[in-house]
């Protein structure tokens, strides 16, 4: 049996009617459920920054089967997400098309590249073998109120986001790629949500950004600068959903905040791996596996 011919293309070159059959195509047996629709595929491309020229399609014998979502800040770029059809797995695409997607960002001038993987796929080898190496597990919580104490949270103006969001996403707070400011603020802007501030002595320690759907607050960022800081907000937080479960996306697992959701209770559901590749990998690899926090 002969092996297909391969090709890649942009994500562009792809009807985002087609582009939406694909991802379902490829999450169709994803642990956590992903049955976009046009709407909602188009919908995330553009909240999480993606860009379709940037990211790529694999195609063979002229047929997508691979798909690989990217986005880029200056010299940084992620991969928002990536995955092979179910029938074309196990045979050498997956890496193909990362190699093939790297090799866009080299020649574009980006200097490094994260992803995130769920710990137990087995598409954590492929990353690796593709130069990708773990920088920090991120937790993903998804609970029941939780906290014994509520202190009032103020509402915070939007003008003052940027700078709360630079000084309070630090060291173990960093933000993942899905919560950095621009997507961040683009979230609050389409869908007026809410940033709330917990106040410390010297001003605002942390926030959330809240949004309410379905019985479920779901924060769409949230940080803290040390654990009293995260214990208010996550307490506050709870008294305020009223018995609504609370869910917060790839947390970086030794933030203050994580620990704050732990110390109550909650367990994370999801565990992904963040992984980074650096352009000079002899230097960098070893700066980032000092940082890793695997």
């Amino acid at each position: 049996m002969r092996s297909p011919i391969l090709a890649f293309q942009p994500a562009s070159s792809l009807l985002m009617s087609k582009l939406t059959l694909l991802w379902r195509d490829v999450y169709s047996n994803y642990p956590v459920p992903l049955p976009f629709t046009e709407d909602e595929l188009d919908r995330f491309i553009r909240m999480s920054g993606i860009c379709l020229d940037l990211s790529q399609i694999a195609l063979a014998d002229d047929q997508p089967v691979g798909l690989s979502l990217a986005g880029s800040d200056g010299d940084t770029a992620w991969i928002g997400g990536f995955g092979i059809a179910s029938l074309h797995r196990r045979c050498g695409i997956g890496l193909a098309m990362l190699r093939s997607q790297t090799r866009e960002f080299d020649q574009r001038g980006i200097r490094n590249s994260r992803l995130e993987v769920i710990t137990t796929n087995r598409a954590r080898r492929l990353y690796a073998n593709s130069g990708y190496v773990d920088r920090r597990r991120l937790h993903s919580f998804n609970s029941p109120a939780v906290g014994n104490s509520a202190d009032p949270l103020e509402v915070v103006p939007l003008e003052d986001l940027p700078a709360l969001h630079q000084r309070l996403h630090v060291g173990v707070s960093a933000a993942p790629w899905q919560r950095e400011l621009p997507g961040v603020m683009r979230a609050v802007e389409r869908d007026h949500l809410t940033i709330l501030g917990w106040r410390g002595p010297n001003g605002i320690a942390a926030y959330a950004v809240e949004q309410n759907r379905s019985g479920l607050t779901h924060l769409v960022d949230a940080v803290a600068e040390c654990a009293s800081s995260a214990e208010g907000l996550v307490s506050s937080l709870a008294a305020r959903s009223r018995g609504r479960r609370i869910s917060l996306g790839d947390e970086p697992s030794n933030s203050p905040v994580a620990k704050a959701f732990k110390r109550f209770g909650a367990s994370p559901r999801i565990q992904r791996m963040e992984m980074v590749r650096l352009a000079n990998l002899p230097t960098e690899v070893r700066r980032v596996r000092d940082y890793a926090m695997a």
